[in-house]
């Protein structure tokens, strides 16, 4: 068998299709349900940046771009539609993407947790949603710094868990869905993974050497719970985003990591989609935060903007996730102060 024929040579488990190449590395499937269910998230996240796909300030006419765990492809197409003169490679795990693409577009079966090996550097590097994927983000960041161009930028769009409630007396032992993120949480840390590490980037962006490290945070309403269209439509994107996140998410790590059985997880499961039909009384939401930064153009580079880490923050009340607040965290506040 080819190299070529063996990434097609799926593992089926629990009644899903997981990824070949790095055989039981990613714990989330590959499935026309899952990658559906990417799709559907991709809309999702163009519709918090009304309708964008990126927040970094990188030029129109950006020539050589890099999508890592690109998925199905989307992101990566709609970037290569949107940007002609640019040439974009994504990459991934699954070869679940489109024959057909734009033909400044082009897909790569690869593992980032190896060693990169490209041939040229690259003006932006995107990553999105791989909280599930990477176990050392440390690393992920150095080799991103390595690969971009000077005065390139990282783009890393991502959750952190667990997810939330506006009712503050609900616990993992009273809320299904709670409990879900928690032994998500509890699965990830038991096999290396950090589901809450996209919350604080900041520190390991500056150490890979980064500058101009900027964060975005929103608030993923769970159902049509939120005021205003944009957050009732958001809040139906991320009901079935998360309906089918359930299953993709928990079957391969509950049943790896916590030895529970494929009945065990669907029961449990069950529970917690009931919770969620009861959206009108448990208002729940989603950590979502879009963070980019910048290689410097050259070692001289003022060290004032290495230490300050910008931060938006998207604050709301019980029903209404519309107010903004920006804030500057300065790395080196708690020093000055002591």
């Amino acid at each position: 068998m080819s190299v070529t024929d063996s990434v097609y040579n799926y593992r089926y488990e629990n009644g899903r299709r997981y990824h070949a190449y790095s055989d039981g590395k990613y714990p989330v499937p590959n499935d026309e349900v899952e990658k559906d269910r990417l799709d559907l998230q991709h809309h999702a996240f163009r519709l918090t940046l009304d309708g964008a796909l990126y927040i970094a300030p990188i030029p129109k006419d950006v020539q050589n771009v890099l999508d890592i765990g690109c998925g199905t492809g989307i992101w990566t197409i709609e970037f290569a539609e949107e940007h002609p003169s640019a040439k974009v490679l994504g990459t991934d795990l699954s070869p679940i993407q489109p024959v057909d693409v734009p033909p400044n577009c082009s897909f790569l079966i690869d593992d980032a947790d190896n060693d990169w090996v490209f041939h040229s550097p690259f003006d932006f590097i995107h990553t999105r949603a791989m909280v599930a994927a990477f176990k050392n983000w440390s690393r992920f960041f150095e080799q991103s710094y390595a690969n971009l161009k000077p005065g390139g930028y990282l783009e890393v769009q991502e959750f952190y868990f667990p997810p939330k409630c506006t009712d503050p007396t609900l616990t993992p032992e009273t809320s299904p869905l709670l409990q879900w993120g928690d032994n998500l949480t509890k699965a990830g840390s038991l096999i290396g993974m950090d589901m809450e590490a996209a919350a604080s980037f900041a520190e390991p962006l500056r150490a890979a050497g980064f500058v101009d490290i900027h964060a975005k945070h929103f608030k993923w309403p769970v159902g049509p719970w939120a005021k205003g269209e944009k957050n009732k439509l958001l809040g139906r994107f991320a009901m079935e985003d998360l309906n089918d996140w359930l299953p993709s998410s928990a079957m391969a790590l509950f049943t790896r990591v916590l030895k529970w059985t494929r009945e065990e997880v669907e029961l449990f499961l069950a529970t917690v989609r009931k919770e969620l039909k009861e959206e009108k009384q448990r208002h729940f939401w989603a950590n979502v935060v879009f963070w980019y930064a910048r290689k410097p153009l050259d070692a001289g580079v003022d060290q004032r903007d290495q230490d300050l880490v910008r931060e938006e923050v998207m604050l709301e009340d019980d029903n209404a996730p519309e107010r903004e607040e920006s804030t500057e965290k300065s790395a080196n506040a708690a020093s000055e102060k002591s």
